[in-house]
């Protein structure tokens, strides 16, 4: 491809803030049209100099064809607006459950979404399936933390296996950054949902001696999935909104909200370090898109 072109399309594609494998197949898509028009010009005629000019001439301004194209790849359809909310779902769903019918129920329907979630994923990670892969993280985090007050041989084990899942940890999130800055703080949002209601209702020793005092759980449930719900809603939001600050908002506001109401509903039952920390979690996994004001 003549150095014109390649070029031009770098200067187009390059201005597109949208998932990192749409852009490449944009560019593919724009290569191939302007070598098949440059081809065609120089059969006519036309130095390889001249056609060049001419087919990017035919294309017009670059940057208005990425708002064109930016305005259409930007919104996800509502199959993926559904798919990207359906965890909150059942994670409410699941929380409902096991609420009314005992951890048994609860258990069956994790490991039929455990079943869906492999089919669907295992179709090379497309743009949804990160709200899903949010959750799958919680389990390596989760025996991280409860690895940091093991004794005897455990701390053997914490040994090896806590580098290896702060690793794994950061590598996942690095290869989501890759995709889309953004969808790094949709992956991460149930988590800081999660921490504020540990922080609020649990105790810290006895989270990590994995003792959960399911009746302060219970004297929230409505509340607890309810966050969730607002999850759910955040993210099919984010999925439907074109505009790349509407979607930092749709993850950063309902996520604060959801803080901000923990906080004020369980004050007293929880230190103000704790509140601080949770804070600084909400901080740190909504840093992506805080981004998204600052460029």
């Amino acid at each position: 491809m003549h150095r014109k072109l390649g070029d031009y399309v770098s200067a187009l594609c390059g201005s597109l803030r949208i998932d990192s494998r749409a852009r490449q197949a944009i560019d593919r898509e724009f290569r191939a049209h302007l070598e098949d028009l440059c081809r065609n010009l120089r059969w006519s005629g036309l130095s390889e100099e001249e056609a060049s000019d001419t087919a990017i001439e035919s294309f017009g301004n670059a940057q208005l064809i990425a708002q064109g194209l930016l305005r259409v790849h930007s919104r996800g359809t509502w199959q993926d607006a559904f798919l990207t909310s359906l965890p909150h779902l059942l994670v409410a769903m699941l929380l409902t459950v096991c609420f009314r019918y005992g951890v048994a129920c609860g258990i069956a329907c994790v490991l039929v979404t455990a079943v869906g979630l492999y089919h669907a994923v295992s179709r090379r990670a497309p743009s949804w399936s990160f709200s899903w892969l949010g959750y799958c993280l919680l389990p390596f985090i989760i025996a991280v933390f409860l690895l940091l007050d093991a004794t005897r041989w455990w701390t053997i084990l914490g040994v090896a296996y806590i580098p290896c899942a702060v690793l794994l940890v950061v590598y996942i999130i690095k290869l989501t950054a890759s995709r889309d800055v953004l969808y790094v703080s949709l992956m991460l949002a149930p988590w800081v949902v999660i921490f504020a209601w540990c922080m609020a209702t649990q105790r810290f020793g006895d989270l990590q001696m994995g003792h959960i005092d399911s009746y302060e759980l219970r004297v929230h449930a409505r509340e607890l999935v309810g966050s969730f719900v607002a999850l759910a809603i955040s993210s099919f939001v984010f999925v439907r909104i074109a505009t790349r600050w509407g979607k930092a908002l749709a993850l950063i506001v309902p996520l604060g909200v959801v803080l901000a109401y923990v906080t004020l509903r369980c004050w007293e039952g929880a230190s103000l370090w704790r509140w601080l920390v949770a804070a600084l979690a909400l901080v740190l996994i909504s840093a992506p898109t805080l981004r998204e004001f600052m460029e």
